[in-house]
């Protein structure tokens, strides 16, 4: 992959997080219509395609599939949160 496609999808994973941080600010717990719409903009921008349906999905578990996404791109292994937050 070169450089400027990373770029890309680094970003494109970068504003989804960001996204996910406000709804969960805002108090909301599961993506709704809207905000699953803008996730998977973003996901297509990267070249990424979400597997399944974002609507209804608990917001935490998302963060930590995107967590993952950032982790393969910087070819790290992935660290999921649930582990540091005893769930």
């Amino acid at each position: 992959m070169n450089v400027r496609a990373h770029r890309s999808r680094q970003l494109a994973l970068d504003r989804c997080l960001q996204l996910l941080e406000e709804a969960q600010i805002r108090g909301q717990a599961r993506i709704d219509g809207p905000l699953g719409l803008l996730l998977r903009r973003h996901l297509e921008r990267a070249g990424m395609i979400a597997e399944h349906r974002l609507e209804g999905r608990r917001i935490d578990r998302v963060l930590d599939d995107i967590f993952a996404l950032q982790a393969q791109l910087l070819g790290q292994e992935p660290e999921d949160s649930r582990h540091h937050n005893g769930a």
